[in-house]
């Protein structure tokens, strides 16, 4: 009995010293000491989603980062969308891995908003006296290209909506050919992706995959997060998840003891938006981006 505690507290010891001692961790170039207003899909229910539209409102508006979705299309062009097929937003039908870049470019991409989040894509929900106010505006879907060559001073948050190689590997010629190494934050729900893409480049910067987070939490509740032992920029995150409270005081210092940036999920109301402004995260990812800046700087 007295080895096993004397190994137990030898451990315990030894994990002290570990997290007094480990080295200081370096930010990641993304950070901006400030509680980022992260614009979703350029901020959805302020203007149609995805739309060059919307993410030109939402840098009127003074948002600091621009999120979107990725896909690849049939003649290797990453697009900015959220679905894989078109249905939902546009006046198409299909999924985009079946459809040139050329024939995307012919679709409108607000024909749907602000119907466009309907569950049924045959829009049967709509009312009779629906009115579409941007219709045959000429909103396009823009690739990623586009966006960096329209907005080359702001930073993005992209989301690889797939864990194929082809398009992972062609958002990081991109990001090569644009120089967006510092600017540009790479997430995904897929695991493998974000692995193999610090793998490939590990000059790029990542969100944590959902078992890296978990992983996290536990260490965090441990007060051992110094010993996380992945290397990523930051966390998206909700502010509750299976019970457990992402938003804690204690957790948003952890992930700021560990060099993680911690970036919540997707927060539309101004309560909690008015809550993580006061405890200082570092962003905050919102479909009210104006909103949300109205809050922050009256």
């Amino acid at each position: 009995m007295k080895k096993t505690l004397g190994g137990l507290l030898f451990i315990g010891v030894v994990l002290m010293l570990a997290q007094v001692f480990w080295p200081v961790p370096t930010l990641s170039p993304f950070v901006a000491g400030q509680v980022d207003v992260i614009a979703h899909q350029g901020g959805n229910l302020e203007w149609p989603d995805s739309t060059r539209l919307a993410y030109d409102e939402a840098v009127e508006a003074g948002a600091d980062v621009l999120e979107m979705d990725v896909h690849l299309t049939l003649d290797g062009h990453v697009v900015v969308m959220h679905d894989e097929l078109v249905d939902r937003t546009t006046n198409g039908h299909g999924a985009i891995r079946n459809m040139t870049l050329a024939h995307l470019k012919t679709l409108d991409a607000a024909y749907w908003w602000p119907y466009h989040d309907l569950d049924d894509v045959t829009k049967t929900a709509v009312p009779e006296d629906a009115v579409f106010p941007f219709r045959g505006q000429g909103e396009q879907i823009m690739t990623l290209a586009d966006m960096f060559e329209a907005y080359p001073n702001h930073r993005f948050v992209v989301e690889l909506k797939s864990d194929r190689q082809t398009l992972r590997s062609a958002v990081l010629a991109l990001l090569e050919r644009y120089d967006r190494w510092d600017s540009v934050l790479l997430a995904s729900f897929y695991q493998e992706a974000l692995q193999a893409v610090r793998r490939e480049a590990p000059q790029a910067q990542t969100y944590g995959a959902e078992a890296e987070i978990r992983l996290f939490y536990v260490l965090h509740r441990l007060y051992m997060e110094r010993l996380f032992p992945y290397d990523i920029d930051a966390f998206a995150i909700p502010m509750q998840s299976g019970g457990f409270d992402l938003s804690t005081p204690r957790f948003v210092q952890a992930a700021r003891n560990a060099g993680i940036l911690l970036h919540y999920w997707t927060i539309n109301d101004d309560a909690n938006m008015q809550a993580l402004t006061a405890l200082g995260v570092d962003g905050i990812i919102t479909d009210r981006p104006a909103r949300l800046i109205d809050l922050q700087r009256p």
